[in-house]
């Protein structure tokens, strides 16, 4: 399996983010740990950032049938990130949008305005329309085509129910990810086995 993101080779310690990591709350801490280690060379919150767009990728990529996500052939976004942090394929074979907001309070919320949200909206519609999707939302059920992946409890309930009502937007919170993730030790492995390959001091 290949992991594109750059986060294999810019990270302080790769290894030991994934050694004896079992759970979301130690992969938390152990990124928040390190990101505070040279914030001159790699600010803070582009190093939580990009920690946790590495972790997103690995879920995504180690859960290619797992309705819950329903997201194949990713590609993050390294260059010219307006607000969209990766690509990929829906159940319904749909292009689809990915966001990722790694937020140190897990009992917040994520606001369009606040969190820069509007802008994952605007640059994945023009994006995806370029990608043969001819609608990109719809108030009928279906697939979704915008996934945002969060360390908190997801969508403020005005973005979600009003601002984004049109859109049919799937959340992965904090508490989801717990639930997929925590003491699901053949995820875990199956990590640390990716990273042993691009960490050779591991």
């Amino acid at each position: 399996m290949i992991i594109e993101h750059q986060f294999k080779t810019k990270s302080h310690d790769l290894c030991d983010l994934f050694s004896k990591t079992n759970k979301m709350s130690t992969f938390k801490a152990k990124v928040e740990r390190q990101a505070n280690q040279n914030i001159q060379d790699y600010p803070y919150n582009d190093y939580v950032g990009d920690a946790f767009e590495f972790l997103v990728e690995l879920i995504i990529k180690l859960h290619p049938v797992d309705n819950r996500l329903g997201i194949t052939n990713y590609t993050p976004v390294q260059l010219d990130d307006n607000g969209v942090d990766g690509y990929g394929i829906n159940m319904d074979g749909e292009n689809c949008a990915v966001q990722v907001k790694f937020r140190g309070d897990v009992t917040s919320t994520l606001s369009a305005t606040k969190d820069y949200l509007d802008s994952f909206i605007n640059e994945s519609q023009h994006k995806l329309r370029g990608k043969f999707v001819p609608m990109l939302y719809t108030t009928e059920k279906g697939c979704p085509r915008h996934y945002i992946f969060t360390t908190n409890e997801g969508l403020h309930h005005y973005t979600e129910t009003e601002k984004w009502k049109a859109f049919n937007i799937h959340v992965i919170k904090w508490s989801t990810l717990r639930q997929m993730l925590d003491n699901n030790y053949l995820f875990w492995d199956k990590c640390r086995e990716i990273v042993k390959l691009n960490c050779k001091s591991c």
